[in-house]
């Protein structure tokens, strides 16, 4: 089983991941909509006064976990490091995200004003990826995607 089309397969069919940060030894978990592209990066959009992403900027190292069966014991666990999307990209991002989610201009309208307080694309580079999934492997059911560098 090609084990990166099994994650590509899990990521379309979810929406929501637990993203969890750190800062100054004080853990912080939340949930956010996000999508993908075609090398595994992660992507949402935040705004940069919430709680993770004050929290990213002062620390980039981030867990994530995308549950797409709970009944079936199938999900993801990430470990990678975040950053805020730049504006030359923002408009690539904002097409994956309206892919998904839906046109709304003034998404990426909010993005590319810049604001300190305002929204934001974020991005994860997955460094580990972990699959435990006891549906497609039964008798071990943790595998690891090896991600090349």
């Amino acid at each position: 089983m090609n084990l990166k089309d099994l994650c590509l397969e899990y990521f379309s069919s979810c929406k929501l991941m637990q993203l969890a940060t750190v800062n100054e030894n004080n853990p912080w978990i939340c949930n956010v909509y996000f999508v993908i592209d075609e090398s595994l990066n992660i992507y949402w959009t935040s705004s940069k006064i919430r709680q993770h992403s004050k929290d990213i900027l002062a620390n980039p190292n981030v867990a994530v976990s995308v549950v797409k069966d709970p009944d079936n014991k199938q999900a993801l666990q990430i470990t990678g490091n975040a950053t805020i999307v730049s504006l030359d990209d923002a408009s690539r991002v904002d097409k994956l995200y309206s892919d998904k989610f839906g046109e709304n201009p003034g998404r990426l309208t909010e993005v590319m004003a810049n604001n300190p307080d305002g929204r934001a694309y974020w991005q994860i580079i997955p460094t580990s990826i972990f699959f435990w999934d006891e549906v497609n492997f039964p008798q071990a059911p943790k595998q690891e995607l090896k991600l090349s560098k």
